[in-house]
């Protein structure tokens, strides 16, 4: 057993995950579902929210997002979001979360957006992981989804089913991989970078969830936390437990974020990157309304290196198949940003 795994339990059997935090009161707190996926055959991805806030002031909304990334023509990629009110979401029950005619349940998910022209609907079946992942250990995750951001991924490796159409270009799905994630909080970080991979080159069975975030800290002072998991071959390697995560570091480039980090003897070194002709940019705004901007693409490269004891290197490539965000303060001028709903 890995002891590490048994103190902070990062990776435990799936429950009630996925069920919102939310008691609808609360004031000061956001909450997201979201999904992510590729079509390689078709040099397509998709990334869908759902999302409910409760900011310090004004009525509680839900939105519903939806992001087409065209890896053949990038110019066609396209960002949709639209606004609901309270009356209009609904929580718990037979479902996970919906939003007017959209829904979220455990193995499932629907919804339709229109906009400017464009239009985007789903329509997704997967059969549920068994494991559910956290990136931080059990004693930090009260306090993390008070004052920061408790970050979940239930499904953290799905097999997608169903279709989508994108604009009238209709993409039918039978087992192309992503995952599905909540979070929930009240503050996003100062700046961030996230990785999730799950389709490798050749078929490899191996799969990647990090992220690197810039806390701000009492007396005006930063500190970038980065964690790891690795999947490879049916082995689970938690680089983010404590105290491993404490050795491991990163840096972040404009369209890129490199890794280093070690479990078990085995040592990583990631490189993620994005083309920005591929990436859309978001708005995300604390409930006390304060913005951070994301660029995302769910078309990345990752290259990942094994290196393990008196073994050589092993070189993991996923082409055009990576998620990758990078989120900070300020807008970026190189990158479109969608509208707001």
């Amino acid at each position: 057993m890995d002891l590490a795994n048994a103190i902070g339990r990062y990776l435990v059997p799936r429950g009630r995950e996925n069920l919102a935090a939310w008691d609808g009161e609360r004031r000061g707190h956001y909450e997201v579902w979201y999904l992510t996926f590729n079509v390689p055959g078709e040099g397509a991805a998709f990334w869908l929210r759902y999302t409910l806030d409760s900011p310090d002031r004004g009525e509680p909304f839900a939105e519903l997002w939806g992001h087409f990334f065209d890896g053949q023509a990038p110019m066609k990629s396209i960002g949709l979001r639209q606004r609901f009110p309270r009356s209009e979401l609904s929580l718990g029950g037979e479902g996970i979360i919906r939003i007017g005619g959209a829904e979220l349940r455990e193995g499932g998910a629907k919804g339709s957006l229109e906009r400017g022209g464009h239009s985007l609907e789903w329509q997704l079946e997967w059969q549920p992981c068994p494991t559910a992942f956290f990136i931080a250990p059990s004693m930090l995750r009260p306090f993390l989804g008070r004052k920061r951001t408790q970050w979940c991924v239930p499904n953290i490796d799905l097999a997608f089913h169903g279709r989508v159409v994108a604009d009238g270009r209709r993409f039918e799905l039978s087992g192309e991989r992503g995952q599905q994630a909540h979070l929930f909080g009240r503050q996003h970080a100062e700046s961030w970078a996230w990785v999730h991979c799950n389709s490798f080159d050749g078929g490899r069975k191996a799969l990647v969830e990090g992220v690197a975030a810039e806390l701000l800290l009492p007396f005006g002072m930063r500190r970038v936390l980065t964690a790891v998991y690795v999947r490879l071959d049916g082995e689970d390697f938690l680089c983010n437990a404590l105290p491993r995560s404490l050795s491991a570091r990163s840096e972040r480039g404009l369209d890129e974020w490199r890794f280093w980090c070690s479990a078990k003897g085995t040592q990583f070194i990631g490189h993620a990157r994005g083309d920005r002709q591929k990436m859309l940019q978001v708005a995300y705004e604390d409930p006390d309304g304060t913005a951070s901007y994301c660029c995302n693409t769910e078309l990345g490269e990752l290259v990942l290196e094994v290196h393990r004891p008196d073994a050589a290197v092993e070189r993991l490539t996923a082409t055009g198949t990576a998620h990758l965000e990078l989120g900070s303060r300020q807008p970026r001028t190189d990158v479109r940003l969608c509208e707001g709903p």
